[in-house]
């Protein structure tokens, strides 16, 4: 027997195929709300693997259900093109009114399990690290003060993961940078949290205070430093942001590292290898600086910050509990003081 015909199937698997798979004889139509959940999720990824991996179940499964929707409906659903899907003029058809549908049944489903518990629930939530180390303990503190049995489940995730989540419905909330991801068309609701200032992250050896031209003023060896670069390694629009910025200000730079994390990067600052451009918010944590580096603020530059949540689930306990503290805690949450930009920064930043 093939090894693939010896794994059992998973729960989520068994549902999929036996929901879709399980409508009557004689029924003119027979949709269960874990269809639409599985036509919803597919429909916003990029591919069946995507979809799949959202929903927890494997991609044959995932084919199979769909399969048996589109016969359930008589119409096809989705063309696939190049590696691509694409909803045909049924699946569009179907898609708007699932939404409208699954909001309500959401809405529907969390009531009742607010009636049900009372203060009491859990709160998924995406993050990056420094937003889940920094902003997430205190707004979680503040928020049991409200709801005192509140239990939270924090996933330190990239900005499009954490979107990913919430289209899955694995999240509850993605908590991301408005530079990092093209959120204008996506379909849950924004709350602002903060703008965190960017700082130029140096090792300690290296003084830029009063700087006027690097190039000239610097050793050899000190400018080499300088012009090492360790980049932050998430979506395009950061890095265009970023390239751009190297380019008008220390137009000699190279990339020395990429790398997954800020944290990461400060920890390569600190060891002497180079230099990086990170969001204060990343280096610092309780009022102290968790690396051993200088930071020179950096004119106009910031992230913003927001929090996103499906637009129905916003005013659903214990959800709405935790966002207004989130909110809350982002708008007074102290940051050390960072140096001053350099006048060579100030100079080559731009207006």
């Amino acid at each position: 027997m093939r090894e693939d015909e010896e794994r059992p199937e998973s729960e989520g698997e068994r549902e999929a195929g036996a929901e879709v798979g399980g409508e009557a004889k004689g029924q003119t139509l027979a949709l269960t709300l874990h269809q639409l959940r599985l036509f919803w999720t597919l429909a916003h990824a990029r591919s069946l693997t995507q979809a799949a991996k959202q929903l927890g179940i494997t991609q044959p499964a995932l084919s199979q259900a769909l399969a048996k929707l589109e016969r359930l409906l008589g119409h096809r659903l989705v063309d696939r093109r190049s590696n691509k899907l694409e909803l045909t003029d049924a699946g569009r058809f179907l898609l708007e009114r699932a939404g409208r549908l699954l909001a309500e049944a959401d809405a529907l489903e969390s009531g009742l399990q607010a009636y049900k518990a009372g203060l009491r629930g859990r709160v998924s939530v995406g993050a990056l690290a420094s937003v889940a180390r920094t902003l997430v303990p205190a707004a979680f503190e503040q928020a049991r003060l409200k709801v005192p049995e509140l239990s939270l489940d924090v996933h330190e995730l990239a900005p499009q993961e954490a979107i990913e989540g919430l289209y899955g419905r694995t999240l509850e909330v993605a908590v991301v940078s408005e530079t990092a991801v093209a959120s204008d068309h996506l379909p849950f609701a924004r709350i602002p949290l903060r703008e965190d200032g960017y700082a130029l992250a140096v090792p300690l050896h290296l003084s830029l205070d009063g700087l006027v031209e690097p190039e000239r003023e610097l050793p050899a060896e000190t400018r080499a430093v300088l012009e090492r670069t360790i980049e932050f390694n998430f979506g395009t629009l950061h890095a265009d942001r970023i390239a751009e910025w190297y380019r008008r200000v220390l137009p000699g730079a190279r990339t020395l590292a990429r790398v997954r994390s800020y944290e990461t990067a400060l920890a390569m600052v600190e060891a002497g290898l180079g230099v990086a451009l990170v969001p204060e918010l990343t280096a610092q944590l309780g009022g102290r600086m968790l690396f051993k580096v200088r930071l020179y603020a950096v004119p106009s530059m910031e992230r913003r910050l927001v929090a996103l949540v499906p637009s129905h689930r916003r005013q659903i306990e214990p959800l709405r509990t935790f966002l207004d503290a989130l909110a809350a805690t982002a708008r007074r949450y102290r940051l050390v003081p960072v140096a001053s930009p350099p006048p060579f920064v100030i100079a080559r930043s731009g207006p």
